[in-house]
């Protein structure tokens, strides 16, 4: 072998080890029950389900971007340090001192602490989940393991919300997914 033909074979053994290499570290879809990824901005590792879990309210408006609301739990590491959220996200605009949703697991509230209302609630910068539309407000509970178990375990999920009708009155905004084949909640509790 010459030399050119030996500098050739080692750069198209490294290139090929460098794609080896990048497709080793591709992404995990985000169809898949949890995600792993680091967060850069706070050096964070962040896992979460691939997508939340959207709930339905019937409605006899037309729009339909004000028929969905999202749920899904996440979790913060921080150099061991592990926190469980509960991410909320309603298509209503808040305003402060709104209330805040309330989640019902088989038809039994959950129990949850006070919500924040941004990222930084969990110490993060950006949403660990995007918002569905721009109107959209996100909850943060923070939660316990077996608050998320119960999510896993449940068949059917509500997450209702007061809000003001056009005339005054308040309505309570009921949004509900059933779970019959859903595992990524199960998946992401046992982990």
């Amino acid at each position: 072998m010459t030399i050119g033909e030996r500098l050739r074979y080692w750069g198209n053994t490294v290139a090929l080890l460098a794609c080896a290499a990048a497709l080793g570290c591709a992404a995990v879809p985000n169809d898949s029950p949890v995600v792993e990824q680091l967060d850069t901005q706070t050096g964070m590792t962040i896992a979460r389900l691939g997508r939340p879990i959207e709930l339905y309210r019937e409605t006899a408006v037309r729009d339909s971007a004000v028929r969905f609301a999202y749920l899904a739990p996440f979790e913060t590491n921080r150099m061991g340090t592990r926190d469980l959220y509960l991410w909320v996200a309603v298509p209503i605009e808040t305003v402060d001192g709104a209330k805040p949703p309330i989640v019902a697991a088989d038809g039994m509230p959950l129990v949850l602490g006070a919500p924040g209302r941004g990222a930084d609630t969990a110490g993060l910068r950006a949403d660990p989940y995007p918002l569905p539309t721009p109107w959209s407000t996100a909850w943060y509970y923070k939660a316990e393991a077996d608050t998320i178990a119960k999510l896993g375990d449940s068949a059917r999920l509500t997450v209702r919300l007061p809000e003001t009708a056009r005339d005054g009155t308040t309505v309570i905004a009921e949004y509900v997914v059933e779970l019959e084949k859903e595992p990524r909640l199960r998946a992401f509790a046992n982990r």
